[in-house]
Parts: structure tokens; sequence; C-alpha cells
């Protein structure tokens, strides 16, 4: 089997290599300059009176090109690290540049803090001064997020220092539990014959056919992640401490408070929908019943969410996999196919698991040449070809943003999900219309995989977010108290789906979402995405290939609006139950025709 790895020699050539410290150099000079030019030009925040008037609309302007242009070179510069880092944690070059990189990274974030403050004291000038430049009125929801965000300041030194405390503080810990999870190699044993293997080539058993296998990677696994919990705590510990001080200090009213503004959703939203999610699970409890059932057992082990079912044992190569995307993509619009056949040709994709390369998978957009690149941990299953699939989703959302500057590309989480499941029910419907009774099975059960972790267990990961940050307020938590959070969290959500005896008490040690810094909550934007592109699905059912234009258009708007107006162009009220239990009744559909088979 050939190693197939991305494809990044047309951004830089290495690490160390001339056009890559050319463009560090860029970005160094770039935001020295700009830093003397806020100075010369007091953009920062003020409580004297500012008035609307062409030169302010200049400095502005000027500041908002800045920005873009910091973007591209610190994006693309970043993207080209990561693809190093993220791959091989073994990578000396890759964690120094890595360092080095977010140290540059506190100078733009300095530079935003002074604009969000500026932005800020111009307060009810804004909409007089938008209306005197072009590059303003271009940018004006920006401007308008940015006032909003700037009551939630603190001072300017304060936020400074606060950025340049994170290094040593919640972005270390966030590493830490990356480079010790990329790092953990555990021994299996299967059917007589033990392997170490990574982690992430472990968890990817639970996908295995035979129960054997997979229990024996579920005992591996818990293991492993018992070996390393005290650190892999402290790092949690230290990532969620530190989100509450600044929370505290920039007057959030909790910790979901900046997630919701970060997801341009309000509270009734999230709550409306999560609301619907709850009323849902007794239709999943049926589907984990019946899976039991066909395993021969009275409740579903944990080792078992992820049997497959059927007679799709077949085991796809990465040029199959790739052949079955490119022909289904297809049938939605022939750009979408070329599209992703471009991404295959080009080696857009790192494909197979190996030590010190991190699990899960992820696509990085590269601003210099508005390309992304995707990592995923192949294993020749049909749940890893459509996560593929996601993943080259996100890629065409990002394509749909071609020539837009990086402040009007900026997409809020939950609708930056939308692509990838939208791209992911296209593989799993498509399949589904060419298969026989047992491999209908076969895809209906990895769909109910993919929609039951995205619904059910996605609530159980924001349950344990909010206690976790309730109770940190308070104090410490140890690795024993995290495991029982999960715990009562997944026995909340799966109920009597699953066997209480055997969950995953460790799912808060395997996740990264929990350890991203800037992004508390990443969980519920799955289930709105889920949800969303469900709805978008039904609706390119019923209209056809007038579907796409509309399609794309909306995917090129997500950073242009909050969530309720994009999604009302496609007629959908997001704060009311009626579009989330419609969605919802859809996967009813699939479990019926599960139960059914």
């Amino acid at each position: 089997m050939k190693d197939i790895r991305w494809d990044l020699s047309n951004i830089y050539k290495s690490l160390d290599s001339k056009d890559f410290l050319e463009d560090w150099k860029k970005i160094t000079n770039l935001l020295s300059g700009a830093e003397k030019y806020f100075a010369d030009n007091g953009i920062k925040k003020t409580d004297k009176p500012i008035k609307a008037g062409p030169k302010l609309a200049e400095i502005v302007g000027h500041a908002i090109e800045i920005f873009n242009r910091a973007s591209i070179l610190l994006g693309t510069l970043g993207a080209f690290v990561n693809s190093y880092y993220s791959t091989d944690s073994y990578n000396k070059l890759a964690a120094q540049r890595m360092s080095e990189l977010e140290k540059v990274s506190v100078k733009l974030n300095n530079l935003d803090t002074a604009f969000c403050g500026f932005i800020g004291s111009i307060g009810k000038e804004l909409p007089k001064l938008v209306r005197l430049d072009k590059i303003l009125s271009e940018h004006e929801f920006v401007l308008n997020e940015t006032y909003h965000e700037s009551k939630y300041m603190m001072s300017e030194a304060e936020e400074k220092l606060a950025a340049e405390l994170a290094l040593s503080g919640a972005k270390a810990f966030s590493k830490l539990q990356g480079v010790v999870s990329s790092q953990l190699k555990v021994p299996v044993n299967i059917k007589g014959k033990t392997e170490i293997m990574p982690i992430a080539k472990v968890r990817n058993l639970a996908s295995e056919s035979d129960e054997d296998v997979r229990k024996s990677a579920y005992e591996a696994e818990m293991a492993g992640w018992e070996s390393v919990r005290e650190p892999i705590a402290a790092a949690l510990n230290g990532v969620k401490g530190h989100s509450i001080t600044l929370n505290q200090k920039r007057k959030r009213e909790d910790a979901l408070h900046s997630s919701l503004d970060m997801n341009r959703i309000d509270r009734k939203t999230l709550e409306t929908m999560l609301g619907a999610m709850k009323e849902s699970f007794p239709v999943f409890r049926k589907y984990f019943a019946k899976k039991a059932s066909r395993l021969g057992r009275k409740s579903l082990a944990w080792w078992n969410i992820n049997a497959p079912a059927g007679k799709l044992d077949k085991r796809y190569t990465y040029e199959e996999a790739c052949d079955f995307i490119v022909e289904n993509f297809s049938t939605f619009s022939k750009e979408l196919g070329d599209f992703a056949r471009n991404a295959f040709e080009k080696n857009w994709i790192d494909v197979y698991p190996r030590d010190g390369k991190r699990g899960g998978a992820f696509c990085m957009k590269v601003p210099k040449v508005e390309e992304s690149r995707i990592m995923c941990n192949f294993d020749g299953s049909f749940d890893q070809v459509t996560t593929i699939a996601h993943e080259l989703g996100h890629a065409f959302h990002n394509e749909c943003l071609k020539g837009l500057t990086p402040m009007q590309k900026s997409t809020p989480m939950a609708l930056a999900e939308t692509a990838s499941i939208f791209c992911e029910t296209i593989i799993i419907n498509a399949a589904l219309k060419k298969a026989s009774k047992k491999e209908k099975l076969a895809i209906l059960e990895t769909q109910l995989i993919g929609e039951s972790q995205v619904i059910v267990d996605i609530y159980s990961r924001f349950l344990f977010e909010k206690e976790v940050f309730e109770r940190r307020e308070k104090s410490e938590l140890s690795a024993d108290d995290f495991c029982e959070i999960m715990l009562r969290a997944q026995k909340e959500t799966y109920g009597d789906g699953l066997d209480a005896k055997h969950l995953h008490k460790y799912m808060w040690a395997l996740k990264p979402h929990y350890y991203m810094t800037g992004a508390p909550f990443y969980n519920y934007p799955y289930a709105f995405g889920q949800l969303f592109a469900i709805g978008l699905y039904r609706l390119f059912e019923n209209e056809g290939p007038k579907f796409v234009t509309k399609y794309k258009g909306l995917l090129r708007s997500t950073g242009l609006n909050r969530a309720a107006e994009v999604t009302a162009k496609f007629g959908i009220d997001i704060r009311k139950p009626k579009f989330w239990k419609e969605s919802l009744k859809v996967i009813e559909e699939h479990v019926n025709e599960y139960l059914a088979l």
C-alpha cells in the first residue's frame, strides 16, 4: 500500500526554504508597519467622541486591507506548518515553527484588539462611516459584528497580556493534549497476537466486522487513556480555567455566551434545536435496541456502536473510494464531481494513519492559493469513505468563497458544517439508491451511526462541557471528576439504548474540540450543520438541478450575515421548532427503514 501524503509543494518547498522564509519576513514587516500605522492614526479604544468623515473612512479602510493581507500570509504559513505538525508530532522543526508562529499571531491579535476597541469607540457614527467608502460598505457586516464584540473587551493592556500569556497557558495545554494523544501507542490483542498500535489506528478498529476485535480495541483504548489521563486532565483544567477567567473579565454571561456569538446564533435558536434533539432520543434508542438485537445482544456495548451490519464488508482501496466519491458527487453537479477529482489528482489529502499523526480528520484552507488540504485516517471502511466526502464538502465550501476577502469568508462554526454534511448525505443517499437489501442495511447502518453521533453523542458532549465549565469555576477537577461527568452525560442522552456498564468515560481525553482555546462548545455546531444540511438536501430532492446555483450562493454568503438571516434565504426559521423537527423526522424515516429490514 503506497503511503499517500498531502502535497503542498505549490505553496512552499519546506519549513526552512527561501520562499517560506521570505513570506515569514513579509508578515513580520507587515505587522510591524501596521503597529506604527495604528499608533500614528490613533487606532485604539478611546473615550473621545469620533466623528465620521472621509479621513476616518480612509484610516479604517486601510486597516481592513492590512488585516486581509495579514490573514492571507499568516493563514498560509500556519497551514503549511500545520501540515507537518498535525501529521508528525515528532517533527521538532514543525513544533518550533508552530511556537514561533503563535508569537507572530499574538501581534495580529493585539492589532485586532486595538481595532475592535476603536470601532467600539466610533459607536453610533459607524452607519454613517460605512457609507463613505467602498471597502467599508463591502465589510459592513464585519464592522457591525466588531462593534458588538467591542462591548465584551477588557482594557487594551489586559487583552494584550492575555494574548501573550495564552502561549504558555491555554495554548500550551492544548498542545499538550495533542502531543500526548498523537504519540499514544497501546498493545492490542487480536486473535491471540499482540500488536503495538497508535491510538488513531486502534480507534479505527471500532468499525471492524469481528466483535472480538472491536472489544479488544475498546479495552486497549480505555487502558491507553487510563495511562495518560493525568496530564490530559491537567490540560483540560488549564484550557477551561483560562476561558473562565477571560469570560468573567470580559463580562460575558457565561462560557456559552461567547460560543453563541462565534456561531452567530442566539440562545433561543440553540435551546429550540437542543429541545428538538432531546425529543428525538426515543427514536434513536429504538435503533440502538434493534442493532443490539442484530448482534445477538440484549443491549449495545460501546464497542458495538460502530459495528457494521448487512453485506458491505467490502474494504475500499483509496483509489476505489476516490472513484466512488467522484461518481456520486457528479449526481449532484458536474462541478462538484470535477472538484473532488482535482483534489484527488493533485494529492490534497494525507490519507493513512501512522505513528505521530493525530487522529480524526479535518480540512484546512491555504489562503495564498485559495486551495484546501485534507487530513484523514483512511482504513478502507465505508465510514472512512463518507469521512473523506465530509471533508471535501468543507473544501468545496472554501472553493465557493473564492475571491472574497478573508474577513468576508469568516464563517461561523454552525454554518461551516453545512457543506460537509451535505456532501456526506450525497454519498450515502446515492449509495442507498443502488444498493441491494443487504447492502442497504449496511449503508443505513453507516448513516445512522453518523446521525446518532451528531445528535445523541454531540448532545452528551454539550452536557459534559456545560457541567465542566460550571464546576471548574469553583475548583480544578480530577480525572475521576471528568470521567464521572462524561458517564452521566452519556447515560442521560443514550439512556437505555446502551449498556450502562460499557460506556466511554474517556471521551473527554480524546476529543480535541474540548481543548480548542478559541472555540468553546465546538459540539452543537455539528448538530446544527447536520440538521440544516438534511433540510437543504430535502429541498434539493424537490427542486432538482436548479437548487445547485442557490446552494452555492448560500455557501458564498455564510460569512456575510448571522445564521438566521442566511437560512432565511431558503425560507427556514431556525428560531422555531418546525424546521428542526422536520429534519429530525427525516432521520426517523431512516430509523424506521432500518427497523423494517
